[in-house]
């Protein structure tokens, strides 16, 4: 769903102040249930789910350094995953080792 700035323009200061890797948490009932976020930081987000998503996809991406706070577990997979990748594309085959 998309939302026309002109409708929320009660918030345009705090939007306008926002510099390019701030979030815009939007509260509701004391619970924070919206965020506003920059399209680029979207895009990295959305390319992240995409690999949590499918992990036995052989594509690998490298991110710009962020503060990216992985869980061990997700950390491990994704070592796998490079892992995996390195080894499918270069791994050279069993009749070139004689």
């Amino acid at each position: 769903m998309n939302i026309d700035i002109r409708k929320i323009e009660q918030i345009r200061d705090e939007l306008d102040s926002m510099n390019e890797n701030d979030v815009l948490f939007i509260d509701e009932e004391g619970k924070t249930r919206y965020a506003i976020l920059p399209i680029e930081m979207y895009d990295s987000l959305e390319d992240l789910m995409a690999m949590f998503a499918n992990p036995s996809a052989a594509s690998v991406k490298i991110v710009p350094s962020q503060d990216l706070d992985l869980s061990y577990e997700e950390y491990e997979r994704i070592k796998k995953q490079i892992m995996d990748a390195v080894e499918k594309t270069f791994m050279p085959k069993p009749e070139k080792l004689n």
